[in-house]
């Protein structure tokens, strides 16, 4: 069997009879068809046609091996660009979100006035804007490889409450999978040191027409503080953002509060 090259597509298309004159892939007319050949070469038969302008099967075969192998190689690097931007960015959740998880064990309740959402405000960031009792400022954050971070942080020991919000933005286009991101920095927020019994159960959700997973969970700080946290997590595009609010274990008013700030969360 011979083949003949499209010169538009690039791809090959077996030569069965002397009336192929269209790439049986793009549907372009190749630029050199038996029937043209035949006008230039009067004593020419369709062999002679395929012997020359065409290729052998052992060269088509080993040029769709060569393809395949391509192939296989970029979905190889692309698996491992995906998990090392994973890598990286739940590290660098770990490293900003790790010291809220247990800051406040022994800080004050949520006073019931932050359940008053009149006295609330709109803090907006690059990627979400959500409503919060607390001012939200800019916080220290570190850039990663392929990975441009901005961070925000609010309340803390006083208000028995603290909301941290990242956002991060991809300079490859390496693709972020949501479910992964979630897992794996729930997986980094459990292995925090001091914090055991960590349980969480997720729920995904429709923010502005992207999916987000919103992770509730709580644990333990030195085997007897008990904690709750509230995280969410959306992927727009080639960019992350990661929302988390935190207070202590028996305080329902926080409790109240958290769920409050997660559910007024929407994508800009």
């Amino acid at each position: 069997m011979y083949y003949l090259k499209c010169s538009q597509c690039a791809e090959y298309s077996a030569l069965r009879s002397e009336y192929i004159t269209f790439c049986e892939h793009c549907g372009k007319k190749f630029p050199l068809p038996y029937s043209d050949w035949k006008a230039k070469h009067l004593q020419g038969t369709f062999e002679m046609f395929r012997q020359e302008a065409g290729v052998p099967e052992a060269r088509y075969t080993a040029e769709m091996r060569k393809r395949h192998q391509r192939r296989f190689d970029l979905r190889k690097k692309a698996a491992l660009i995906t998990g090392f931007v994973v890598l990286i960015a739940c590290s660098a959740l770990g490293a900003y979100y790790g010291p809220s998880l247990f800051r406040m064990f022994r800080e004050p309740a949520v006073p019931a006035t932050m359940l008053n959402v009149q006295n609330w405000r709109t803090f907006r960031g690059n990627l979400m804007r959500l409503q919060t009792p607390l001012s939200l400022s800019p916080a220290a954050a570190t850039d990663q490889p392929n990975m441009r971070v901005k961070a925000f942080k609010g309340g803390g020991r006083a208000e028995g409450l603290e909301i941290r919000m990242q956002e991060a933005v991809y300079l490859s286009s390496a693709h972020m999978d949501l479910q992964r991101a979630a897992t794996e920095a729930a997986g980094e927020l459990s292995r925090l040191s001091g914090i055991s019994d960590f349980s969480y159960k997720a729920d995904t959700l429709n923010l502005e027409g992207e999916l987000a997973i919103w992770q509730h969970g709580s644990y333990r700080y030195q085997q007897s503080v008990p904690m709750e946290f509230d995280h969410l997590v959306a992927v727009k595009g080639g960019s992350r953002v990661q929302l988390l609010v935190t207070h202590r274990g028996d305080d329902d008013t926080g409790r109240q509060v958290a769920k409050k700030i997660m559910r007024s969360a929407r994508l800009n």
